[in-house]
């Protein structure tokens, strides 16, 4: 879910998590929680996001709660959890749109390119509507992506539709079963709210990354994970973040891709290791020990874990550690 961040931070800043024994320093970007508490240096400049797209000033030399600055926050309809595709390369199965709302009315599909094929026949199925395509491998795959720009008749409101693609080995995206992996537009009044709220980001003066991560949440939140998707993997592009990375891990999760989530949780370990970013690193553990006991790898998801739960001690992010302690234990279990 969307969360306030700190974005402009100017002479210091102290940070006590909800549940947390004490205060600690706290960087510029940093997600915040509900119940945290911000306690900004004599004459500092702090600046929080909140999740409606506007920016608060922390008032400087008292403590402040997240929750006086933001207003409560939205209600939102993100999906559950996709069951994991652990699968082989052969199959060409969909990576964007896939178990989405979108905001666009002309995505662009995404698809694995998969082993051996040269050449692919694409379809995009709704109530009483088929659109079809035919795709060669070397105009439209780039390693293990393919890429076309849909070019059929807009998609319309209230219509579920579903992705295919056929490979000229025979294999089909349709081999994969798990139920919910279609798409559909996002309700106007929720469009509305969307594109109110993504105005406000775009408008304030903020850095590019704060813009993305944030633009990038708040996409999520409405279940809007090919837009997500997009402007992540395109945001990494020139600005390889650690809080992108980790969040594109979490997305792909989050449709079932876990060896697509695997890479991007490994870079954000790599560039939060190298960053100093404590608390995005574990962060990224958590996610990769999930995938990892996805794939039956248990006891690298168990060190995993036990790293996270090291490194939210060493914040001293007590709330944190217990609710990890606890799956800790039940994969070991």
């Amino acid at each position: 879910m969307a969360a306030p961040r700190l974005v402009e931070v100017t002479g210091g800043v102290q940070l006590k998590r909800e549940g947390a024994s004490r205060f600690r320093p706290a960087r510029r970007n940093t997600t915040l929680r509900r119940g945290d508490l911000l306690r900004p240096a004599s004459g500092a400049r702090v600046r929080v996001l909140c999740d409606d797209g506007r920016t608060r000033p922390v008032p400087a030399g008292v403590t402040t709660g997240v929750n006086t600055l933001c207003p409560p926050p939205r209600s939102t309809t993100r999906n559950g959890t996709v069951r994991p595709r652990t699968g082989t390369l052969d199959i060409p199965y969909i990576i964007s749109p896939r178990a989405t709302f979108l905001l666009v009315k002309q995505p662009t599909l995404r698809w694995n390119a998969a082993t051996g094929a040269k050449n692919f026949t694409v379809t995009v199925r709704g109530r009483g509507f088929e659109w079809t395509e035919q795709v060669v491998r070397k105009e439209a795959c780039q390693g293990n992506t393919c890429t076309l720009v849909y070019s059929g008749s807009p998609f319309q409101p209230g219509v579920n539709y579903k992705l295919v693609v056929k490979a000229d080995t025979n294999r089909s995206s349709a081999e994969e079963t798990t139920p919910g992996l279609g798409f559909g537009l996002i309700e106007l009044e929720q469009r509305q709210e969307v594109q109110t709220i993504a105005q406000r980001i775009e408008e304030q003066d903020l850095s590019k990354e704060v813009k993305l991560i944030a633009l990038a949440d708040l996409y999520a939140d409405y279940n809007l994970v090919a837009e997500a998707l997009e402007i992540l993997e395109e945001g990494v592009k020139t600005q390889p973040l650690a809080a992108a990375y980790r969040r594109l891990g979490d997305l792909y999760l989050g449709i079932g891709l876990v060896r697509e989530a695997e890479v991007r949780y490994l870079e954000a370990i790599q560039l939060a290791s190298e960053a100093g970013e404590s608390e995005e690193k574990a962060a990224a553990q958590v996610g990769l020990s999930q995938v990892s006991e996805a794939l039956n790898r248990r006891e690298e998801a168990v060190r995993l874990l036990e790293e996270a739960i090291a490194g939210y001690e060493n914040l001293g992010d007590e709330q944190r550690v217990n609710e990890l302690k606890e799956r800790l234990e039940k994969l070991q279990g």
